[in-house]
């Protein structure tokens, strides 16, 4: 039985520093990343998965040449044309450490466009539908709580909702706005896919634990906290588990860690893999594509790091104490 996963975000153009003037055109964007890497190790694993993209595209040549990635990539196009709109783009450089600056032109795109609107969210539907904070930004009001509501019913149907939070503040009017938003998304998910960093900037969190309760409160039952050089904690039966990250000699681009961790994690979950084994697959994915340029890396890379993995956790250990104990 083919397993249908939706991603629903923004692709955009990716314009990507090789020097400080010149720049090689790719596709990218945090949720269209994750569908990615999920069909790519989905298929390492032999799972079968269909993997949709939904986004808004418009009707020139960008969004065309967009349209063929996916393709070649395997992902199902399930974007909505926006006549007269194009895609939005960002320029990355990143620095001798392999960390990133970005630049975003998102503002009017055909995604900002389309999810301004209410009903947008008609067009959702999978057994499992993947979103992040960043697809929230450009939400209104209204088509946010229009989303949550079409979730809430396709949950009545048996699909279940992943959700990175990924929060970048440049994105949000204030802070306030964006934890509104973001809590309203996870009360509605099941899988929350969390990066503590950004969960301490946003909530003044101490420690995964904290982030963990949180979104247990909210209702969702699987919780993963990346805790980037570190690694991940990841809650199962009830325990919070760490997962070390995988050794990376030199780290070249960070761009996509989380998101590649997201897209192997849910496909190992996909096979059948328990939380913490899935989470040890991830971290060997995120490891490859730190080491190499751009979001999206050569496939070759991804299915080694998937099949060398497979095994199961490796060293992962409990972390000190239940959630439920210290809750």
């Amino acid at each position: 039985m083919v397993t249908r996963v939706l991603a629903v975000g923004e692709c955009m153009l990716e314009m990507r520093h090789t020097t400080s003037t010149d720049v090689v055109l790719g596709f990218a964007g945090d949720t269209y990343n994750t569908a990615v890497y999920l069909a790519r190790s989905a298929q390492a694993l032999g799972v079968d998965v269909e993997v949709g993209y939904l986004c808004g595209l418009g009707d020139d040549i960008h969004s065309e040449l967009m349209r063929q990635s996916w393709r070649r990539e395997g992902i199902v196009d399930r974007s909505v044309t926006v006549p007269g709109k194009t895609p939005g783009l960002y320029f990355v450089r990143t620095d001798g450490q392999g960390e990133r600056t970005f630049s975003y032109w998102r503002q009017g795109s055909a995604t900002a466009v389309l999810m301004a609107a209410r009903n947008w969210a008609d067009s959702v539907e999978g057994d499992l539908i993947h979103l992040s904070g960043i697809t929230l930004q450009l939400m209104t009001a209204r088509s946010l709580e229009g989303l949550v509501n079409r979730i809430y019913w396709l949950q009545t149907q048996g699909c279940r909702v992943s959700f990175d939070t990924n929060y970048r503040s440049s994105g949000w009017p204030s802070p306030q706005v964006a934890a509104t938003a973001i809590a309203a998304m996870a009360s509605c998910s099941n899988v929350i896919l969390a990066t503590f960093e950004d969960e301490k900037a946003l909530f003044a969190d101490k420690g995964p634990e904290d982030t963990v309760r949180r979104y247990r409160a909210l209702g969702a039952a699987e919780i993963v906290v990346k805790v980037g050089v570190e690694g991940a904690f990841v809650l199962q039966d009830d325990e919070l588990v760490h997962v070390p990250a995988v050794a990376v000699p030199h780290v070249v681009d960070t761009t996509a860690a989380g998101d590649s961790f997201g897209g192997a994690y849910l496909a190992a979950r996909a096979a059948g893999f328990r939380p913490v084994a899935a989470a040890a697959m991830a971290t060997a994915v995120a490891a490859v594509v730190v080491a190499n340029p751009g979001a999206i890396v050569p496939s070759a890379l991804i299915r080694t790091a998937v099949l060398s993995r497979r095994c199961g956790a490796g060293s992962a250990r409990v972390a000190a104490g239940s959630v439920a104990s210290t809750a």
